[in-house]
């Protein structure tokens, strides 16, 4: 019984959170948008995005499948924070943790993971320029590197906190 429980769970858990992994790196523009009929579009030079909004573990953002030559090349989920507080920190972090932990079922253990500064730094009350939080790497999981990344920056007076979910075929040069 226990074990038809936790099942149970860990799929509620992965179509929330695993939604957009229906998509996979080489697919085509027409492929993708039969899994999400509800995306918008938007072009840049030879390459198109399908974009929609979503929510993760209280963090609302938007997802992105960019293809090039009709074949998805990136996928990725992003969110800025602009509002630089405690409670907006720990919500950042408790999302990254839990997406890296969630992940980590689906995808086994990352690769790399890297643990930065995980305490709230007040840029106003003590300067800095930002600070890396938290990253984990996926180097090959079925032919996609994947990044979930968790970042405190900033310079100058305008600081953001940004939570990112990268896909990359295995082959993308630019992946650090």
């Amino acid at each position: 019984m226990k074990t038809l429980i936790a099942f149970v769970v860990l799929l509620i858990c992965s179509v929330n959170l695993f939604g957009q992994s229906k998509a996979k790196i080489g697919m085509s523009m027409d492929e993708v948008q039969k899994l999400y009929p509800k995306t918008e579009s938007g072009s840049y030079q030879n390459t198109i995005t399908l974009s929609f909004m979503d929510t993760l573990y209280g963090i609302s953002g938007e997802w992105g499948y960019r293809f090039e030559n009709n074949k998805l090349n990136w996928m990725h989920f992003d969110k800025y924070i602009n509002e630089i507080n405690q409670a907006n920190f720990d919500l950042c972090l408790k999302a990254t943790k839990q997406i890296i932990k969630d992940y980590s079922k689906v995808f086994n253990s990352p690769d790399t993971l890297i643990t930065g500064t995980t305490s709230f730094v007040d840029p106003y009350k003590k300067h800095h320029y930002g600070y890396d939080v938290m990253e984990a790497r996926w180097n090959n999981y079925n032919g996609m590197k994947i990044k979930v990344e968790f970042t405190f920056f900033g310079g100058k007076g305008d600081y953001q906190f940004i939570v990112i979910i990268n896909y990359f075929d295995k082959d993308y040069p630019y992946f650090d």
